[in-house]
């Protein structure tokens, strides 16, 4: 907590053209804001001495050498698994952002829908003036009700997915890892399943699986061989989340074989670290492939999310202020 004659000092990046930082981080106390330019998401690491505040997605040894007065390090994201746990200081909280759900399970149905009616494909094709995906000659589509939609992990990403399932008139199915939000799903008229046996399950029945929980050392590598080969090979994979919960080469050589149908992907396996790098997302060639939609994580990147996000944040800074408890903290990672 400052004192009254001392705000907080915030080191924040460059806030995007055309907006100041007091529209961008809507505080009602007073602070001291520190634009830096981030590099691969995170400041240069002296930056960072003086500062009581951190927003930033990333958190590192490095950095944490530099602090000497934070108080907080804010993420204006869902996933926090840049942040190092063992690199947070003594007497510092960490806390997340949400509000991503809505658009991400947007994105989710529109890519359903898309790898079940060939949609991109028979773009392509029909620009090239061919008519290989007219009924009469490619023959009938799926649709997506009474068919089945199967959900890894039931945050909000995964009950608001459910929502729109739903609304399809579509059977949802759902694999936690403890029995602990079980009557909730049912309440939202989802079947719920646990354990390695309910992932088995889900695996096994879904025509399209989402996954949709955080990366953490249980999910690393979540999916690999002995999951995929469960997977109907009529079915899809949707993966928002992180590209390494699902095993790469394990998912490549499933969708090139087409052991399963095809795959929506909005998250990398490799991603940019400066302005101008081109990196490929993966060590395999993903692009190359005609049953995969890739986009580059944009699924979340609407302007509601931002600007909800930058609420919350800007929240948790008057808290701190003010003494108060911050929302969304990680526990696992928080050391105050």
């Amino acid at each position: 907590m400052s004192n009254a004659n001392q705000p907080l000092t915030v080191v924040i990046p460059p806030v995007p053209s055309g907006l100041s930082v007091a529209e961008w981080w809507p505080v009602s106390t007073e602070v001291e804001w520190r634009q830096e330019a981030f590099v691969d998401n995170k400041p240069t690491p002296s930056s960072l001495r003086g500062a009581d505040v951190l927003v930033a997605t990333d958190f590192t040894k490095e950095m944490a050498a530099e602090c000497d007065s934070l108080k907080a390090i804010l993420i204006a994201a869902a996933g926090y698994d840049r942040i190092d746990p063992e690199a947070v200081p003594e007497g510092v909280v960490v806390a997340n952002a949400y509000h991503h759900e809505a658009p991400i399970a947007e994105w989710v149905m529109a890519v359903a829908v898309a790898l079940d009616h060939h949609l991109i494909e028979a773009d392509r094709n029909f620009r090239e003036g061919k008519w290989n995906f007219w009924p009469q000659r490619f023959g009938s589509y799926r649709e997506l009700m009474s068919r089945t939609f199967g959900i890894i992990g039931y945050g909000a990403i995964g009950r608001r997915v459910a929502k729109l399932a739903n609304a399809y008139d579509m059977r949802v199915i759902v694999a936690g890892r403890t029995e602990a939000y079980k009557q909730e799903a049912e309440n939202d008229g989802v079947e719920y399943f646990f354990g390695p046996d309910g992932m088995k399950k889900v695996l096994s029945e879904s025509d399209f699986l989402l996954v949709s929980t955080p990366l953490i050392d249980a999910t690393r590598g979540l999916i690999g061989t002995d999951e995929l080969v469960l997977m109907k090979p009529t079915s899809y994979l949707i993966n928002p989340a992180r590209g390494h919960i699902v095993d790469e080469k394990a998912l490549f050589d499933a969708l090139q074989t087409r052991s399963i149908a095809g795959a929506a992907i909005d998250t990398c396996y490799e991603y940019p670290v400066g302005d101008s790098d081109q990196p490929r997302p993966s060590r395999y060639p993903f692009w190359e492939l005609e049953n995969v939609i890739m986009t580059p994580h944009q699924s979340g990147a609407t302007f509601g999310t931002r600007d909800r996000r930058a609420q919350t944040v800007a929240e948790n800074i008057d808290r701190l202020a003010a003494g108060k408890p911050l929302m969304n903290v990680i526990t696992e990672l928080s050391r105050d």
